[in-house]
């Protein structure tokens, strides 16, 4: 069983029917890197919030008023679907949307370092994660 995409074609599909397994095991991937490394505007994002706004941006998720429930002010709700709703075009959008956000936070005006990707990500583009620890470990000896 594959954790996740093994290469870029993997993940990297178009189709307007619904996102494959292994685009979901990435998003998943690279929105759980997201969550332990990067702050959104000064706001720490779990796994599930970051999938939810990158598949909210891909769907045009609509925001509204929220239910007052008579404790304070009732704030927003953002209305729209589920990441399991995306298509192979809107995930493959999802993705290289967060891998971005990882590679340069700076373009969103993040005061974050680039992400330092999981293993399971690097295997998702196509790159053998051994490959890079042996390198930084050659640099640093």
């Amino acid at each position: 069983m594959s954790i996740v995409a093994s290469s870029r074609g993997d993940w990297e599909l178009q189709g307007s029917t619904g996102m494959t397994d292994k685009q979901r095991k990435m998003l998943n991937a690279v929105c759980g890197d997201l969550a332990e490394q990067v702050a959104w505007h000064g706001n720490h994002l779990s796994k599930d919030d970051w999938r939810h706004m990158l598949a909210g941006t891909m769907l045009g998720w609509r925001m509204m008023p929220a239910i007052d429930r008579g404790e304070g002010a009732a704030g927003f709700i953002m209305l729209g679907g589920s990441s399991l709703k995306l298509t192979k075009s809107q995930a493959a959008d999802a993705i290289t949307t967060g891998l971005q956000i990882g590679d340069h936070p700076e373009d969103q005006r993040l005061r974050a370092k680039p992400v330092r990707w999981s293993d399971a990500v690097m295997r998702g583009l196509g790159f053998n994660p051994a490959d890079f620890r042996d390198s930084e470990y050659k640099a640093v000896a």
